[in-house]
């Protein structure tokens, strides 16, 4: 159960910046500095994704599809709409995860399998390299056209995931793959997305409960 549910954040959490820049065009070759510091500009986003999970049990990708929502400082919410209604909501220490009826709630200071990528995604929108650097090992290559790679350096990210690897051209990220340890794989692409928006008290109240407001 920890790590399906780990496995669900991790997801969700690092397609999140799929949907940054949008279809922006670059002016100069991308670097790594250039990247983090055009995350940590982001006001809000709201981003529609689609996402392929293969699974090593499964002869078909699972695909689903929907929409999320990041407003600033660590409130998210992933909606997929297709092929069945799921809501994965993070804010603050709280992650709630709803499937039809059946609601859950964890509080993330007690759950070190998931924390460790809420932490990581704050680090990324703050255009922290150094605390970026400390927990993953690094590589990003290319100009216009780049990678990047991340890797965990320790546990307990190291026994969930493998690697995650975001690719895009200029500003725009394309897409972004989540390798896991256990060999299963999640490819996530956004189809639209609003890198600057903002939520008023009562939409943030709407989507992300009381403690958006």
């Amino acid at each position: 159960m920890r790590s399906s549910r780990a496995s669900k954040v991790s997801v969700a959490l690092f397609a999140l910046v799929l949907g940054l820049f949008g279809s922006a065009a670059a002016d100069a070759p991308m670097s790594l500095d250039r990247l983090l510091r055009a995350f940590s500009e982001m006001p809000g986003l709201e981003a529609r994704f689609v996402e392929e999970k293969t699974m090593s049990l499964l002869a078909v990708p699972l695909k689903s599809e929907g929409t999320l929502f990041f407003a600033p400082p660590g409130m998210l919410l992933r909606r997929v709409e297709s092929p069945k209604p799921q809501e994965l909501l993070v804010t603050g220490t709280r992650l709630r995860i709803r499937e039809g009826e059946k609601v859950q709630e964890l509080d993330l200071a007690g759950r070190p399998d998931v924390r460790p990528l809420v932490e990581s995604l704050l680090w990324l929108f703050s255009g922290n390299r150094a605390a970026l650097e400390e927990a993953f090992v690094l590589e990003f290559s290319g100009g216009a056209t780049w990678a990047l790679s991340m890797k965990p350096r320790r546990a307990p990210l190291d026994k969930l995931v493998r690697e995650i690897r975001l690719s895009g051209e200029g500003l725009a990220v394309r897409t972004v793959e989540v390798h896991e340890t256990s060999g299963d794989r999640s490819v996530t692409r956004i189809l639209d997305a609003d890198p600057r928006r903002t939520f008023s008290a009562a939409e943030k109240e709407r989507l992300f409960g009381r403690d958006g407001t």
